[in-house]
């Protein structure tokens, strides 16, 4: 094994030890996470298995099938019934990540984690993109209506396939991404824009949890790690 898989490896060892009970993974798609064989687990993802193969043909015979077809921040489960949830290369496809977070946290039990990884924007097809700042998730976030897909999609077709806006080819992509509703990076980071957005939820939401882990990128590991805990009984917000 390489070292760079042989450190992986590892790490996802690691974060293994802190998922026990009855979790959720959100948006597996392909591969699942590593969980303990007497962890129980069920699956979420946006689109049935037909859909996403029809969203993902290079995936055709690997797309793994959901136990339930849901929306990542509206799980049909109840407020805080789950001991842990996976959002791995997740949180960058929602349009509203701030309000999945906050739905996350209220479905989980005290003591309850919330796994993320998260592309960190300089390791990645986002490399030629501009990171976004918190203040325009909040914007966003606090006036749903101001969100504009065309303005995302656009960026994405422009810094990531290499399209001239304006030229046909352009204009067609951002159509025939729009009309299917695919899900690209809508939002870009880096570990410290994710360190900006949990220190948020904490200090200005007041959600009572701690980053029992925080791993930025390294050369073998291009993404950003959270592992983050929910306050157990007795325990204050900040």
């Amino acid at each position: 094994m390489e070292r760079a898989a042989l450190l992986r490896w590892l790490e996802n060892r690691s974060l293994r030890r802190h998922l026990h009970g009855r979790g959720i993974e959100i948006g597996a798609l392909w591969r699942r996470f590593p969980v303990p064989r007497q962890a129980r687990v069920w699956y979420v993802d946006r689109l049935g298995e037909a859909a996403l193969t029809e969203q993902y043909p290079e995936l055709k015979g690997r797309i793994l099938p959901c136990d339930v077809v849901a929306d990542a921040a509206r799980l049909p489960v109840a407020p805080a019934s789950l001991d842990f949830l996976i959002a791995s290369h997740l949180l960058e496809h929602l349009p509203f990540p701030l309000a999945a977070l906050r739905a996350w946290y209220d479905v989980l039990a005290p003591g309850g984690v919330l796994l993320l990884k998260i592309p960190d924007q300089r390791y990645t097809f986002d490399a030629g993109r501009d990171r976004t700042p918190l203040r325009h998730l909040l914007e966003e976030h606090n006036q749903p209506e101001r969100f504009d897909a065309r303005a995302h999609y656009s960026d994405w077709v422009e810094h990531v396939g290499g399209r001239t806006p304006g030229s046909p080819e352009f204009e067609r992509e951002v159509g025939d991404l729009m009309r299917r509703d695919y899900s690209i990076h809508f939002h870009v980071w880096t570990d410290a824009d994710v360190r900006e957005m949990v220190a948020f939820t904490r200090d200005e939401w007041k959600l009572d949890w701690e980053a029992v882990v925080f791993w930025g990128a390294r050369f073998y590991r291009k993404e950003t790690t959270v592992l983050l805990r929910r306050g157990r009984p007795g325990s204050s917000a900040p």
